[in-house]
């Protein structure tokens, strides 16, 4: 075999232009198809990396109260935590997300702004404080200012927004928005950061301390928002650790052990919620049957409140009674209250034979959430419904869990099924960065797919150039073919020796594509882009083009370029194998 590989370099020597115009065709395709990809790259690592990773963080818990896109809490912050750590025990940080839009007035001008919550005492890597120093170069003042207690509600924005705003440093901001209770509120911020962002989408928010926007929009304690976890190796690890978060979300039962006072009579009994979306209200239907009705009750009012038989009998209560209750929250020696107006008592041997209350999700999340119970439904109570019971389908959790989404798309499909739907219960949903920037794997997808068509319809131009070179050859080397058969060379060899040097001429090509591709990829890296007003920046790293080459997109198109350059001379070398000694030998041009 070595000497079909020793003649078939000496004849790509010994046609040294014809190899040096056919194989530059070939390095030039090469060169293209490796720049368009890593560029194509490029720009979805500075997306993910520069902007993505900010908005949606590398894995993702949202809560959504009452279908409202601007109630975004979950009222108990340590247990949610708690499931994060034990189902992503890796994860290096995990912060809070809050944005809200805002009116902002300056110094006699006015603009939309969005108010966002960033920690800056948070601990970051050296990897991560690189990025934030690129993305976010300080003109004047210091994020760390942000946690000055000093200061009335510090702010860092953007030169571009303060502009816009005619703001300077140490200048007040008065800002207008909507807290997580629906009621509008001001503020005075002071500007105590500026700086300039690496692309225009980070010119939009201002930047408050996270603890103080949670304060000025009304969050408690032990209340949290959108919680972005931060992780070592998102592009690998981010979707698996998003199921496994997922996994540890399903809730329990909603349960509220209460003290119920009625008729001077004081009991201990189990308030459970009865959701009321179409199918758990056929359920329940099916399931209940009643021994008392409220004359205006029915199966399908919404407002129900059902008592158990017990209940009714031990506290001497009939539709149309009323009775109140206290239980003991969980946080800060809270106390929960309400008041019931009771509009059936369910019949036994329902499922809910005990001092049991079933209350329309409306009034029961209203209450649950006003004081999150001590009581779970791990612990013993007045009373536990079966799992196996009819009913239990129909009972409501602590929160509802929405499916996984897989894209962008079914990301957009959830929100606008959770204002549609607009349960009562918080609705928690747990994604990573990659089916929220799914449009972006998209983007990278589209222009590799656009790229490689053009150049596969390049190297269609210049293989029919490899082609016809190889009939020239052939022509031209009929008699050598002859001698070489008729000194014992048999047909495979000779088609072989064809091959080879079709591999080798494209090989060649394809290293020294290679080479010229990185070397055009180091002289545009270093351009500078001035689009700071541009939204292309986005597109940019830090003011210059930025491309991504992976070793194994590389491999892959140096086998491609050779595997396609040997495709298209195996028929042409086939019929040079097939000539016979003789007639080789009296061939003449």
């Amino acid at each position: 075999m070595n000497f079909l590989f020793t003649i078939s370099i000496r004849n790509l020597f010994r046609q040294r232009r014809r190899s040096i115009l056919l194989g530059t065709a070939i390095a030039f395709g090469t060169a293209i198809l490796v720049l368009a990809n890593a560029f194509a790259h490029g720009i979805s690592e500075v997306l993910f990396n520069e902007i993505v990773s900010y908005v949606s963080g590398h894995v993702s818990a949202s809560f959504t109260k009452g279908g409202n896109a601007n109630k975004q809490v979950f009222h108990d912050g340590e247990r949610m935590k708690a499931i994060i750590h034990e189902r992503v025990p890796q994860v290096k940080r995990i912060d809070e997300a809050i944005g809200v839009m805002a009116r902002a007035i300056g110094n006699g001008k006015a603009d939309n702004v969005i108010m966002v919550g960033m920690d800056p005492n948070a601990e970051v890597d050296a990897k991560e404080q690189k990025k934030l120093e690129k993305n976010f170069k300080i003109l004047e003042g210091s994020f760390e200012d942000l946690s000055d207690s000093t200061i009335e509600n510090p702010v860092g924005l953007a030169d571009d927004k303060a502009k816009a705003l005619n703001v300077k440093y140490k200048d007040i901001l008065r800002v207008r928005f909507t807290d997580i209770n629906g009621q509008t509120q001001a503020a005075r911020l002071t500007v105590t950061t500026i700086f300039k962002p690496s692309n225009v989408f980070m010119s939009a928010p201002v930047f408050l301390n996270v603890y103080t926007l949670k304060r000025l929009l009304g969050y408690g304690k032990h209340d949290v928002a959108q919680l972005y976890l931060t992780i070592d190796n998102p592009k690998r690890d981010a979707k698996r650790f998003a199921d496994s978060l997922h996994a540890g979300l399903h809730p329990d039962l909603a349960v509220i052990d209460a003290t119920v006072t009625t008729n001077d009579t004081t009991i201990a009994a189990t308030l459970l919620c009865l959701r009321t979306d179409s199918a758990s209200l056929v359920l329940a239907d099916s399931s209940l049957r009643f021994a008392a009705r409220s004359p205006i009750d029915s199966s399908n009012r919404k407002q129900s409140v059902v008592i158990s038989s017990l209940f009714a009998e031990t506290a001497g209560v009939q539709p149309g009674d009323t009775f109140t209750f206290t239980y003991e929250g969980k946080f800060d020696a809270a106390e929960g209250n309400g008041r019931y107006i009771v509009s059936a008592v369910a019949d036994t041997g329902c499922g809910i034979d005990g001092m049991t209350v079933l209350v329309n999700e409306k009034e029961f999340y209203k209450t649950f959430y006003d004081a999150w119970p001590k009581s779970t439904a791990h612990v013993e109570g007045p009373f536990r419904p079966d799992t196996a019971t009819g009913l239990y389908p129909a009972l409501g959790g602590e929160w509802l869990l929405m499916d996984r989404s897989k894209t962008t798309k079914d990301v957009m499909k959830t929100y606008r099924e959770i204002a549609h739907r607009g349960w009562k219960a918080i609705v928690v949903d747990v994604g990573s960065m990659y089916e929220t920037a799914s449009m972006v794997l998209n983007l990278e997808y589209a222009l590799n797919l656009i790229t490689f068509i053009c150049v596969l319809l390049l190297f269609f131009i210049i293989l029919i150039g490899v082609v016809n070179t190889l009939r020239m050859t052939i022509r031209e080397r009929t008699r050598e073919i002859g001698t070489v058969r008729a000194i014992g060379m048999q047909r495979r060899d000779v088609r072989n020796s064809f091959l080879i040097e079709t591999g080798l001429l494209a090989f060649m090509a394809s290293v020294a594509g290679i080479l010229v591709a990185f070397a055009a990829m180091f002289g545009l890296s270093q351009l500078t882009f001035k689009a700071d007003d541009n939204p292309m920046s986005m597109l940019l790293s830090d003011g210059h083009l930025f491309f991504a080459p992976t070793v194994g997109a590389v491999v892959f198109f140096v086998f491609l370029i050779v595997g396609i350059a040997v495709v298209t001379a195996y028929f042409p070398a086939k019929r040079a194998a097939k000539l016979s000694a003789a007639d080789a030998l009296r061939h003449f041009e």
